[in-house]
């Protein structure tokens, strides 16, 4: 009984451990990881926004960094992560400044806060099993920083939830019954990324598969906001949806 009792406090505190071990890249675009922990080691790869690691070493490199006028303290870390859907590096391990890291707990706790304030939301929950679960850019081209987050229903459909950070607060909700593509379920996604600003979006799918030299100028987008892309993991089926003239635009990716 007693041999139970501390096989059970030990498991008990080996998934505590684990757990708080457990961070998300907060780096809107993307955090190096690097071989050596310092900023001068060699870049191995590079975590993108929302990825989740795990620390399992702190070294004693503390650092100051300054971005965009704030100061951000931290230490280099030794961390794991998952290289799948999205391939970070061919190492198995890398050092980061943990800066750019926050606690998973921390981050679903600020999200939830979020998205109840807005009744819209009401009878969602978030839908972390997919990673990343949520988004910041800016996705309407006002120059705001706006959230998009992915949720469940009581069926455990996956919708996917904007907050649109515009002069006047808005929310819009892909996957309800009025969604512009007829898709009331994105539980496909497997791969879920922000794309940057001035990025070429096209289709290479109109009939039949499609080269990108061969896409005619008038059906690329140039945007200078951002954009979401979006794919299943291992089949064909995805693609990039932007905000222009009011509403959202799907173009195919095979």
């Amino acid at each position: 009984m007693k041999k139970s009792i501390i096989l059970f406090i030990n498991l008990f505190l080996t998934v505590l451990t684990y757990s708080q071990n457990e961070f998300v890249v907060t780096a809107e675009n993307g955090l190096f990881l690097r071989q050596e922990p310092n900023s001068n080691g060699k870049k191995i790869g590079k975590l993108y926004f929302g990825a989740e690691v795990d620390i399992i070493e702190k070294t004693e490199n503390s650092q100051t960094i300054t971005d965009n006028g704030q100061e951000i303290k931290g230490n280099w870390v030794k961390i794991t992560f998952q290289n799948f859907p999205t391939f970070i590096s061919n190492a198995e391990y890398g050092y980061v400044f943990d800066g750019y890291l926050k606690p998973k707990k921390e981050i679903i706790e600020d999200i939830k806060s979020e998205i109840s304030k807005y009744s819209e939301f009401d009878n969602l929950t978030l839908n972390t099993d997919i990673k990343p679960f949520y988004l910041k850019g800016d996705f309407f081209g006002d120059k705001k920083n706006d959230v998009v987050i992915l949720l469940k229903n009581f069926d455990g459909e996956t919708k996917i939830g904007f907050i649109n950070k515009g002069i006047k607060t808005k929310t819009h909700i892909l996957g309800n019954e009025n969604d512009p593509f007829k898709m009331n379920n994105y539980s496909w996604i497997g791969i879920f990324e922000k794309v940057n600003a001035g990025e070429t979006l096209w289709s290479n799918y109109e009939d039949d598969f499609v080269d990108f030299k061969d896409v005619p100028e008038n059906k690329k987008v140039r945007l200078n906001y951002n954009a979401l892309y979006m794919h299943a993991s291992e089949s064909c089926g995805g693609g990039f949806v932007y905000w222009k003239d009011g509403k959202f635009n799907w173009l195919q990716q095979e």
